[in-house]
């Protein structure tokens, strides 16, 4: 019960002095009418203003479009068989004719006549003979004929229109935003602060004598 008693002292002094020590700190007077400098923690908090900026929302971007081809049914003449050139040719015509060929030839010779010493010139007309001979009456033909193509109209399926490929492009979006910033940061500083009263004389009491602790006993061990 006594150790409980004087550790119950023992902490009402510590805490005395911490407490004396705290109010010298914040200007509690001393002794001798005396005293210490006192300090105000003053906080300036920061300055802050409202600035409007031009953000990006949306990015620019471009993406291609594509059409694709037109088709229809057209109809179309197109060539069955080619053109072509036969070769016609006609035989020769023959036939018979009468030929007159001359068989002796006209001739004069001199001839007495009568008693006296006279001479007489006699022709013999010329001898001709008639035969049949075969003669060409037309000769050999040749001609070329050309035959034209043959044609007929088909439906195909062909293109109108070729397919189309355009890009498109949108702009960046924009917009304005407000935010605050800061103008000056904010500070903290200690200022002195004057007293509001004078000194006055404070004279601290003796301090009460303390009781020694007992001493504990312990047996010694057998």
């Amino acid at each position: 019960m006594l150790v409980r008693s004087l550790a119950i002292c023992g902490a009402a002094a510590v805490f005395a002095v911490v407490a004396s020590a705290d109010a010298d700190a914040f200007g509690r007077y001393h002794r001798g009418g005396k005293y210490k400098t006192c300090y105000k923690k003053v906080t300036t908090p920061p300055v802050y203003r409202t600035v409007t900026e031009r953000v990006m929302v949306r990015p620019a971007n471009c993406h291609q479009v594509t059409s694709p081809p037109t088709y229809g049914v057209q109809a179309q003449e197109v060539v069955v068989q080619p053109s072509y050139q036969v070769v016609h040719s006609k035989p020769a015509v023959y036939g018979r004719v009468n030929v007159v060929k001359q068989v002796r030839p006209a001739r004069t010779r001199w001839k007495r006549m009568g008693c006296g010493e006279y001479k007489c010139a006699v022709t013999t007309p010329a001898r001709y003979r008639t035969r049949s001979k075969r003669v060409m009456v037309q000769p050999r033909t040749s001609w070329v004929e050309t035959r034209p193509a043959v044609k007929q109209v088909v439906h195909q399926k062909v293109m109108v229109h070729p397919g189309t490929v355009r890009q498109v492009c949108q702009p960046a979006v924009y917009k304005t935003v407000a935010r605050q910033v800061m103008v000056s940061p904010g500070t903290t500083r200690w200022v002195p602060v004057q007293p509001a009263v004078q000194p006055v004389p404070y004279h601290r009491p003796a301090p009460r004598p303390v009781a020694p602790a007992p001493m504990s006993y312990h047996p010694p061990m057998k």
